[in-house]
């Protein structure tokens, strides 16, 4: 039998989850330092809390938060992904020919530049105009 989780609980599990593990990474490579261990730990105490407290209220976030969106969210969300899309590409190719005006190492720059355009490709291939038969 699987348990559900409730939509509340979803997202302040995964920062505590995510946070353990950043958490257990710190320690195994710096040891016990006590400034980011009171930091990560202070964190994971107050991001899951007010994340549930700000998903049990009734607004446009909370439900984002919630996973519980309606279109018209969906398409607000689909708009701001599509935004940053643009805008890493753009930082991609200014970078791209910033390395490239100061004889900088290139790679890095042209595998963030190359990347959009084969997303692009397989978006398009993926989920691109599919004509069916009508018969």
């Amino acid at each position: 039998m699987s348990k559900h989780v409730p939509p509340r609980l979803r997202a302040p599990l995964k920062i505590v989850a995510l946070g353990v593990a950043v958490g257990a990474l710190m320690v195994a490579l710096h040891g016990w330092a006590t400034g980011p261990i009171v930091i990560l730990a202070s964190l994971l105490v107050l991001a899951p809390i007010s994340y549930y407290v700000w998903s049990g209220r009734d607004s446009d976030t909370a439900s984002a938060v919630r996973g519980q969106m309606d279109e018209r969210q969906a398409y607000r969300r689909l708009q701001v992904q599509a935004l940053v899309g643009r805008v890493m590409s753009l930082a991609a190719a200014i970078g791209y020919l910033i390395a490239v005006s100061i004889n900088a190492t290139l790679w890095p720059f042209a595998v963030a530049l190359g990347l959009p355009v084969l997303t692009a490709i397989g978006g398009w291939a993926f989920y691109g105009d599919r004509h069916e038969e009508e018969g």
